[in-house]
This record gives structure tokens, sequence and C-alpha cells, in this order.
């Protein structure tokens, strides 16, 4: 007997786990490791220095509009094999950096390039398409590799820049899109199962008629246009209270590290909060998406966000290693599945066939509410010499998401 063949969804997984993987060891989430030694080595402020991750990321989230409809139309396969050109291209220059002007132009800006080709946008939209049953499942998988990444690029990173100097980091992270990410994105990624003549989830009916897809769409799920989404309250009550939860998320992920080090802590105790924090952070994805396919998706992304203000207010509280761990622990196993619920809740309300233009479309309004953080975060700490005022506001916007999120009502196309 033949074994049943393997539902290339699951390629579509394992592909997107290792973009997540590589693409943490580049990006926003280790920009932290480098701010001690470049605000010494250049001489910049803490403001300054927070300045080009909150472009870099505005600048993704303008893209946005650009990135969604593509990915709708043509899939993630050229899309992220040319995103990770540019971003090894990016992080290679940034090894060159002698001035915040040119941090600006290499990370923030020919960076944000790369990154908005190997964004969320691409990601789960495609993710979304391959999967509806088991779609909670196969998030959780994808995004762990965010995770991993940090668990091991983290450390690896923060030794690099401790032996050989935070210039030559940077050229040895260059390799990493450009020998990874590029090729498994080229030889795996695909749009649609419809376009191969499959079902989502491996249902072992096909479609004997490529060219009907829209009609599969149909059948399987709403078809949300980006007209009919814009219309619902639902919609802009979910950009609210997500466009809230990013001033936290982001505002954390970048300046946790130097708070720790305000604290008193040694810059590699702070790494190691890091890695505590993605190790967690793993389980949680999976545990999440699971669950995600029992439970409504408003309550479990409810739950993160409570989860995550307890993680901060440790944290915050946090001198000693014990604390800094607590707070990994916490914040992995709730924090750590914002990106599976976040993803789900928007599949969930309104489908597959233009998720990546609706997601696509209101990520510019998400990306001038996630500037904020971080410049809200740096301002206070060089004016006040303290993270406390901007952690404990994290920590109040983190509730009052999660109470919006409890009130949305899933939208009802009207046909």
């Amino acid at each position: 007997m033949f074994k049943k063949k393997i539902y290339r969804g699951w390629y579509i997984v394992t592909a997107i786990f290792f973009a997540n993987w590589m693409g943490a060891g580049i990006g926003v989430p280790i920009y932290g490791l480098f701010y001690v030694p470049i605000r010494s080595s250049l001489s910049l402020t803490n403001l300054m220095l927070s300045l080009p991750p909150v472009i870099r990321n505005l600048t993704t989230h303008f893209m946005g509009p650009i990135v969604g409809p593509l990915v709708d139309k043509f899939g993630p396969r050229y899309l992220m094999t040319m995103g990770a050109i540019i971003a090894g291209f990016s992080t290679f220059l940034m090894s060159t950096a002698d001035n915040f002007w040119e941090i600006i132009l290499y990370f923030s800006i020919i960076g944000a390039s790369g990154h908005a080709c190997l964004s969320h946008i691409v990601t789960n939209t495609t993710l979304a398409r391959w999967f509806i049953k088991k779609r909670g499942r196969a998030t959780g998988i994808a995004t762990t590799g965010i995770n991993v990444g940090e668990a091991i690029m983290a450390p690896l990173i923060q030794l690099l820049i401790t032996y050989v100097g935070w210039r030559k980091t940077w050229q040895f992270m260059a390799l990493v899109p450009w020998l990874i990410i590029a090729p498994t994105s080229f030889l795996f990624m695909r749009r649609s199962p419809e376009d191969l003549g499959l079902k989502p989830d491996g249902e072992s009916d096909v479609i004997e008629n490529k060219q009907n897809v829209s009609n599969s769409y149909q059948d399987i799920e709403e078809i949300w246009t980006p007209k009919d989404a814009f219309k619902t309250t639902s919609l802009w009550a979910l950009v609210f209270s997500t466009n809230l939860a990013a001033i936290a998320v982001i505002g954390v992920v970048l300046h946790q590290i130097p708070f720790m080090i305000d604290q008193g802590l040694s810059p590699g105790i702070a790494a190691l909060s890091l890695t505590t924090y993605a190790i967690f952070a793993i389980p949680s994805k999976l545990i999440w998406g699971f669950l995600a396919e029992k439970v409504a998706i408003k309550y479990l992304t409810a739950a993160s966000l409570l989860g995550s203000a307890i993680g901060l207010l440790i944290l915050i509280q946090a001198s000693t290693i014990k604390g800094v761990l607590l707070f990994g622990i916490i914040y992995g196993l709730t924090r750590g599945a914002w990106a599976v619920v976040q993803s789900l809740i928007w599949a969930d309300y309104f489908g597959r066939a233009f998720l990546g233009s609706i997601r696509g479309f209101v990520s510019p309004i998400q990306g001038l509410s996630a500037i904020f953080g971080p410049l809200f975060a740096g301002w206070l700490r060089d004016i006040t010499n303290s993270y406390q005022i901007p952690f404990y506001t994290f920590v109040g916007l983190y509730i009052i998401s999660a109470f919006i999120i409890l009130i949305i009502h899933k939208p009802i196309l009207k046909k």
C-alpha cells in the first residue's frame, strides 16, 4: 500500500517556520542587543537610537497596501525571495554605519523594504489560505520559528558582539537571509492550495477545474472584500484594539534590554531574558494555536493581552535574575501567543480570499500607533532617567486592548 502523500501546506508551514526563525535574528527584536554598544560607539542618545526601529516599523506598515494585494494576487514566492535578498543587503550595510543617518537609511529604509516582503501580512495570509480547520495549529507551528530564532540567535549574537564587535556581527547576520530564507522561499512557497488543484487542510477532495477557485472560496468561507470589511464596526474596533496593544508590544521589545541594564543587571542576564521568553513562547504558540481550534478566538486574544500585562508588571519590579526569569516565563506564555491569536482573529472575522488586502490597507494605521511606544519610552527615559512611567503605561494599554477585544462581535456579511 502507498502511504498518503504529505499535504503541500505543511511544506509551506516549514518554509515560514524557517523564515521566521532566521528573520528573528536580523530584525527589530535583536536590535536591542546592539543598543548599548552602538550608543557608546557613535555617541547617540536613547531617543535617537529609538528612531531607527520605529521608522523601520512605520515604513514596513506603510508598504502594507502594496504588499497585501500583491500576496493576494501573486502569492508569497517571489515577494519573500526578493525580501530576503534585500534584508541581507540591509544587514550587511549596518556594519558600515558611522552615524545616525546611515543607520536610518540602512536599517530603517532599506531594511523595511525587505522586511515588508517577509512580514506577517505575507506569511500569515498565506497560512490562512492553506488551512481553515487546522489554521490554529499551522499558525502556531510556523510562528514558533520566531521564538526558536530568538532563543538561539540572541545569545549567539550577544556572544559575537562581545568578542568580535557589533560591526562584524552585522556582517555575520547578513548571511542568514541570503543562504536560508531566499532559497527556501523560492523552492516551497506558493499562493494557495486551489492553484495546485488542492483543498485547504489537505482534504481528500481535489478541485478538478483549477479555474473555479472563487467558487472554492465561496463554498468554504465567506468572501469579505476590503470594501465590505471597511463598512463594519468590528474591523475598526479591531484596528483600535490591536493598535493599543502594538504601542506596548513594540515599546517593550525595543526598551526591555536597556530597562534591565538600568536596573543594574548585566547585558548577559538581559539577553538571557530574551532566551527565556523565547523558550516559553514556543510551547505557548503551539498550545494557543491548538486551543484556537476549540475556543472562540476573541477570548484567547484577550487572555493573551491580560497575561502580557501581568508579565510586564513583574518586569517592572524585577531587580534580580529570578525576577527577570519569571518575567520571561510569564511573558513568553502569554505575550508569546500574540502573533498567533492576532493573525487568527483577522482570518476568523474576514476570511482568506482578500485577507492580504484587508490587513495591508489597515497596516499604515497600525504603523502610526506603533511609533508612539518606542519614542514615548525613549523620550521619558532621557528626561526622567527612568522607564517606570512608560512601562506602567504599557501595562494599562494591554488591559484596555483586552477589554475592547472582548466586546467586539464577529461581523456578519450582508448578502
